[in-house]
Parts: C-alpha cells; sequence; structure tokens
C-alpha cells in the first residue's frame, strides 16, 4: 500500500492522468464498447435511411416526368377514340396516387396536372380546387403562380369574376413583378375591372401594365385598349 502510495508520489501530474484515464477504461471498458456500438448501428443506420429517402424521392421525380409525358401524348388523342378512356382513368388515378403520396415538387405537380386534366375536360370546379391546392402546396415554385392564373381563369368559366380578379391580384400581392404570369395578371384585373365599370381603376392597372412590361405582348394589348377608353 505504501509502496503504491510512493509510486503514485514520483508521478508527473500527466502520468497520473494517464494511469486514471486507464483505470477508468479498464473498469468501463464494457459500457464503453456498448456506447460505440450503439453509435456505429445509429450511423448506419442514418446511412441507409438518408440513401432510401434519396432513391424514394428519385424515383417520384421520374414518375412524375412520365406521367407528364402521358399526359402530353393523351392530348392529342381524340377522347371518342378505342382505348382513350381506359389510359386517361388510369393517368388520373397515377397522379392521384403520388399527390397523396408525395408533398415535394412531384406531388405538387401531380395535383397540378389533374387540375390540368379538369379544366380541359371543361370541370372547372373541380379544376378550380385542384389549382388552389396546387397554388399553396407549390408556393415557393413557378408553380405558386402559374396555378393562381389557372384558378383565375377557372373562377371566370364558373362566372364568378369577382373570385377570378381575387386569384389574379394574389399574384401581383404575393409575387410582384417577378413572376412570369404577372403581366397577365395585371391585364386580368384590368379586363375584369373594366368589365365590373370601373373604368379610372382599368386604366391605371392597364397602364401600369405598360409600364412595367413594355416588351410585353400584353402590354400592347394594355396600349390597344388605353387607346380606346
Amino acid at each position: 500500500m505504501n509502496d503504491n502510495k510512493k509510486d503514485m508520489d514520483q508521478l508527473t501530474g500527466a502520468q497520473r492522468i494517464e494511469l486514471a484515464l486507464n483505470r477508468f477504461l479498464a473498469n468501463h471498458l464494457k459500457v464503453a464498447v456498448i456506447i460505440l456500438v450503439v453509435i456505429v448501428i445509429g450511423l448506419i443506420g442514418l446511412g441507409i435511411g438518408t440513401s432510401v429517402s434519396r432513391k424514394k424521392t428519385q424515383a417520384q421525380f421520374d414518375q412524375i416526368d412520365q406521367l407528364q409525358q402521358q399526359y402530353r401524348e393523351l392530348a392529342y388523342l381524340d377522347s371518342e377514340e378505342d382505348g382513350y378512356q381506359a389510359q386517361y382513368d388510369s393517368l388520373i388515378a397515377d397522379l392521384t396516387v403520388l399527390a397523396d403520396k408525395s408533398k415535394k415538387y412531384p406531388g405538387q405537380k401531380a395535383i397540378y396536372l389533374l387540375g390540368l386534366a379538369a379544366y380541359e375536360h371543361e370541370e372547372f370546379q373541380s379544376a378550380l380546387d385542384y389549382f388552389i391546392k396546387s397554388a399553396e402546396a407549390g408556393k415557393q415554385t413557378y408553380l405558386g403562380s402559374l396555378s393562381l392564373a389557372n384558378a383565375a381563369a377557372s373562377a371566370e368559366n364558373l362566372g364568378n369574376d369577382t373570385l377570378a380578379l381575387e386569384y389574379w391580384t394574389r399574384i401581383i400581392d404575393e409575387y410582384g413583378f417577378g413572376a412570369a404570369e404577372s403581366p397577365k395578371a395585371l391585364f386580368g384585373q384590368a379586363r375584369l375591372q373594366l368589365k365590373a365599370g370601373n373604368t379610372d381603376l382599368a386604366k391605371a392597372t392597364l397602364q401600369q401594365l405598360a409600364d412595367q412590361f413594355p416588351t410585353s405582348e400584353f402590354s400592347k394589348l394594355a396600349a390597344n385598349s388605353l387607346a380606346t377608353l
């Protein structure tokens, strides 16, 4: 006992720390090994989970590309042709499944395509519902403003000019003049303002369109409209 105490007294501070650490590891080696194994398993699981998630996301991107191509090909077919309805129903079913299971871009685009399909079949209320859902889901993408523009068109076809004007206005309010649909939105606003008898407001909107987007085709329409008012 005394010899051990003398030996300890002769050790330097660093040597004492090293000895204490060795004793600790020796006494707790089993615990340390278990902790290490748990960490390794956790890292492996995280890596596998990330890999699976990436593969799943990529598969969904591939799927929406394929479904969009099917949608384009179907647009060239006559709805009275044999097999058209079966292909259409299958496309709608696949888009619906993808829209339900993906919250990212593939799902957002699926909702938008469902809206287009409904619009082209003159199911304007369904189209409006899809486009509003798409506008909310894709708010941080180009689909946000594009969906609002289609929602406005759907509302007009339903005879609801007030609602249509609200959606045209939302494009400007939420996306400013940076959205591709902004010139069309201003023209849509002016057209509905004029239809409602708000001539002065319509003139101001048309002038804003001409000033903000001088090279746009809608700016030319605005100039022609201003000349006749």
